[in-house]
């Protein structure tokens, strides 16, 4: 029930924003009350309240008469820090704890079943200082959905039977995560740090949450409970279309009675001993095949100056890419390929960290030394003339320009962020924080310039060819820790490259000018010009936003069919996009999003404020074929091969998921095939493939947003001058997609090299109408929820399980997945068939009131208006991609769920998961654990071994 490593919101929230202080003594009550409203975005139309309840809950309200959904989140200011040494993880099994029963709700399964029943979504994660449990209903739900919520924090069951079982799904959990390189680094990191606190088993395992013989672990579970569930250390957020004053009766009622202990807002503070581990160099050697180097400063958690943002202000000169910065140069020699910094001032609790993580080419891997020093001497030079006022206008610019125009996100993340703020900035300051730069204060960014030194600095090697003397405890990866001494600190100053600080960004937007709104049923489609095809659409719903996203595709059908093309086209995008990272930087810091990927073609996705696309779209065009040398040609392949070997590597649920997409659409190789055609690329061969694609493709453009059609017609006029004068339009192409045959079994088998194991099973229902993805999406949720509750609560065989609907093209694909590590493919696909037939009987008894349920309440999610632009943009865009110019998919989905019947799910079912001549998918990844366990067989399967040779052959819908 819930994501560890939720972190970013949190992170962001406690490093950012206050709005500068009042004194009250000298306001009016009514100014006073003014001065503690929330600051919201002038974009924000919802009406917000704060409340204190008499146990001392601080409880924010936002009413929102456009929300169909309703939201809650209840934090609480204790996390993985205050485990007890005795039960490490004790905080992250708690949380699961709280979702299996409460006195008056004791059904471990109710809060699920409830959830699926009513359009619902329910989580939890826990940090080094937060435990957060939010949830989203259907608006007819909420007051239902607060009763069963809020009895976690009054009187939950922790059942003893179910503390043993749940350990289980802890440890698959930190299963599921042990061979993540980041989680390995950061157990190192803190492993360093001795006697501090950060230095535990932050998720917990079978061994860590076990009795030992001076602790019980249900004792201290209950203990832990008690101890530190506390409603003074507890933040609230609902968010709901009802009034205020009705929400704020529906508060009180709820979350008053969460007893109030008067225990003191946990915190640590043991001082770090900075010899332990700095300066010091890891040898670091990982599960990917990754070269990098990461400079790692530990600085003190300065969280007291949010309003100042110093971490910010630093952050963003180290992370420019302007001519002159270490980026900007180390890329044109060559030497790396990214350079990316992140700052978290209470990472480690009271302490924090700045971190620069640079990706290495072969001749990087060469010079990390000089890389170091380059790196140290650009930090001198910030610290000598970088401290300007200019940079911070330009900051607080961006800044100004996004909070201005802040778009509403989904209610369920909302409200999590809103009470995880509440815990670390001002209430008045929980929306603007991240976006709030109160003034210039040289003072506070010079304070943590200062402890960017080598005496509390962290130099990371990070490769498969590091030297290695010791194993992780928690995680899988090995290390080796070495001084690093003053004499080699003392290189660091020797120049190697020229180095400036960055120039002014001229993407800011001078103009927010809107254009005059459009009420259209659909897209335009405007007449060809210049062999391009173009469509615009004004946003509808949100015409007051000067924003707009631009699809600008070269489509291409070669890569389908020749596996020489496809890395090409890989290797192309990945050149461009790494010569282009200086304009794309520029971009983003004002507010524009720009990337190129490949998707039968080329596609360049330009997305943000309107006012300078123009320009930059002109630019990006004009870079179109980047340079290539031997040098930037190997350097890519590397990236490439490495790339696609790393896939081995990942979680076996996204490797299986990923594996079934590449199955039933056309247009994939296997790997090796495409490693071996890339290892023989030669420069020419990917400048011709270059200029023979630029001169014959189909050029479309899709326009949506703060765009008219003379917009349009000047962007299609800039794409056809950038492109060759003599170009061949050809035929526009789709991936092709399997057409499924009763009886059809297609599966993949794959040893890979991680310890679970990953069943994804899939059915497709005979008959390619909306009708049966209608009774699919109404399958779902429930479906999922039982398989849940049975294979995860019941019998504890993993973490990630559940069940889903894919469509593939006008089929449906319904089924199940698992990742597991107790289990090999064979018993587990046993144990698959088995579930089928047990939810059959289930579903054969279900009654037409919680049909009728289930109905809603998918009508409510697909009826919901969009919150904002993206979401706006995503079913009409996906039509258009499709080439579905009535834009109605959505439409017709809704008119066909709304005539579906209970029989009709019933024979949905019957004629797909129990039906032994529906076409299948089987994937099966097989971990290192059970590599000498078979995989599982089923009846009429042809194993692929090949993807390109089967996609040859395969029919077509």
């Amino acid at each position: 029930m819930k994501k560890l490593f939720v972190i970013s919101a949190v992170a962001l929230a406690v490093i950012t924003g206050c709005a500068q202080q009042y004194g009250t003594a000298a306001l009016s009550k009514a100014e006073q009350q003014q001065a503690a409203a929330i600051i919201v975005s002038p974009n924000d139309q919802r009406e917000y309240k704060t409340i204190t309840l008499p146990n001392k809950i601080e409880v924010v309200l936002v009413s929102d008469p456009s929300s169909e959904k309703s939201a809650a989140s209840l934090s609480v200011a204790v996390g993985m820090l205050q485990d007890p040494m005795s039960q490490q993880g004790m905080a992250h099994y708690l949380e699961h704890m709280l979702f299996l029963g409460t006195e008056r709700f004791p059904d471990t399964a109710e809060y699920g079943a409830f959830m699926s029943q009513n359009g619902g979504a329910a989580n939890a994660y826990t940090w080094l200082d937060i435990t957060n449990y939010m949830f989203q209903v259907n608006n007819g739900a909420f007051e239902e959905g607060l009763d069963r919520f809020s009895d976690f924090f009054k009187a939950p069951k922790l059942y003893p039977e179910y503390a043993d079982k749940e350990r289980n799904a802890v440890n698959a959990e930190q299963s599921m995560r042990r061979e993540v390189d980041f989680l390995g680094q950061f157990e190192l990191m803190r492993r360093m740090f001795g006697e501090h606190p950060s230095n535990r088993f932050l998720a917990g395992s079978l061994e860590s949450l076990s009795d030992k013989p001076d602790s019980n672990l249900y004792e201290e579970t209950v203990k832990f409970y008690n101890d530190y569930y506390s409603a003074n250390i507890m933040k609230v957020a609902l968010l709901s279309n009802r009034p205020l004053a009705e929400m704020e009766l529906l508060a009180r009622q709820h979350f008053s009675s969460i007893e109030n202990k008067n225990i003191d807002k946990p915190a640590v503070t043991a001082e770090l001993d900075y010899s332990l581990f700095a300066p010091k160099r890891i040898h670091y050697l990982p599960n990917q095949d990754v070269k990098q180097l990461r400079l790692e400063f530990v600085i003190k958690d300065n969280s007291d100056q949010f309003a100042l943002k110093p971490n910010e202000f630093v952050s963003y000169l180290l992370n420019s890419e302007m001519p002159g910065t270490p980026a900007y140069q180390l890329k044109n020699l060559g030497l790396i390929s990214s350079l990316n910094v992140s700052a978290n001032p209470s990472f480690f609790g009271n302490y924090g960290n700045i971190s620069i993580d640079l990706n290495l080419t072969d001749a990087g891997m060469q010079q990390r030394e000089a890389i170091t020093a380059v790196v140290m001497q650009y930090i001198d030079l910030i610290r000598e003339q970088g401290v300007d006022s200019k940079y911070f206008n330009e900051i607080r610019t961006s800044l100004d320009n996004r909070f201005r125009f802040l778009e509403k996100t989904d209610g369920f993340n909302y409200v999590a962020g809103l009470t995880a703020s509440m815990l670390n900035v001002p209430t008045r300051h929980i929306i603007n924080a991240p976006y709030h730069f109160e003034r210039f204060e040289p003072a506070a960014i010079k304070q943590v310039l200062d402890q960017m030194t080598p005496a509390q600095l962290r130099v990371w090697y990070i490769s498969q060819q590091e030297p290695a003397d010791t194993d992780l405890v928690r995680h899988k990866g090995r290390y080796k820790i070495a001084d690093i001494t003053p004499e080699e600190i003392s290189t660091w100053q020797r120049p190697v490259v020229a180095l400036n600080l960055p120039q002014v960004n001229r993407l800011l937007p001078e103009s927010f000018d809107l254009k005059a709104p459009q009420a259209l049923d659909k897209p335009i489609a405007l007449p060809e010009m210049a062999g391009i095809k173009a469509w615009f659409y004004p946003s509808q719903a949100f015409a007051d936003q000067p924003r707009g996203r631009l699809d600008i595709y070269l489509n291409n059908a070669t890569p389908l069919t020749d596996v020489k093309a496809k890395v090409m086209l890989s290797l192309w995008r990945d050149l461009y996009n790494l010569e282009q990272s200086v304009l794309a930087t520029e971009a983003s810091v004002a507010g524009i999003f720009m990337r190129l990927s490949e998707s039968n073609g080329l596609l360049l996705n330009v997305d943000g404020f309107t006012d300078k696309q123009p320009l930059l779209v002109d630019q990006a065009l004009a870079g179109i074929i980047p340079t290539v040398s031997d040098e930037r040609l190997a350097q890519a392949v590397d990236r490439l091969v490495r790339g696609l070997r790393n896939q081995s590597r990942e979680a076996p649920f996204r490797q299986a998921f990923n594996a079934f997409g590449t199955l039933y659409r056309g247009g994939n190789y296997n790997n090796e095939q495409m490693i071996s055609a890339a290892q023989q690329l030669t420069v020419a061969d990917l400048q011709a493939f270059m200029q023979q694609t630029l001169a014959a493709n189909q050029v479309r453009v899709f326009a949506f947003g703060n765009y008219d059609q003379a917009d349009v017609e000047q962007l299609v006029s800039t794409i056809a001058k950038r492109l060759p004068t003599e170009r061949q339009v050809t035929e526009y192409v789709r991936t092709p997609v399997w057409l499924p045959k009763p009886g059809e079994v297609i599966t993949l088998m794959r040893d890979i090299d991680v310890t679970d194991v990953a069943v994804v099973d899939m059915h497709i229902h005979p008959e390619p109408t909306i009708e049966q993805l209608a009774r699919a999406r109404l399958l779902q949720s429930h479906f999922s929820n039982q398989v849940f509750d049975k294979l995860r609560t019941e019998e504890q065989l993993a973490y990630a399980v559940g069940g889903t609907a894919v469509q593939l093209e006008d089929y449906t694909a319904f089924g199940m997945y698992i990742q597991t590590p107790v289990m090999a493919p064979e018993p587990m696909q046993q144990r698959f068939e088995t579930f089928k037939q047990q939810y059959g009987e289930t579903l054969a008894k279900m009654q037409a009131a919680e049909f009728e349920q289930l109905k809603q309440s998918l009508l409510v999610s697909l009826k919901e208006p969009p919150k904002n632009l993206r979401e706006e943009m995503a079913p009409i865009v996906s039509d258009w991609y499709q080439e579905k110019f009535n834009y109605d998919s959505r439409a017709r989905l809704i008119a066909a769920v709304e005539q579906q019947t209970l029989p009709d799910i019933q024979a949905f079912y019957q004629q797909t998961l129990l039906n032994p001549q529906a076409a299948r998918i089987s994937v099966q990844m097989r971990g290192t654990s059970f590599q000498d366990k078979p995989f599982a067989t089923i009846p009429g399967q042809q194993v692929i071994t090949d993807l390109a040779e089967f996609h040859q052959r395969m029919s077509k819908q």
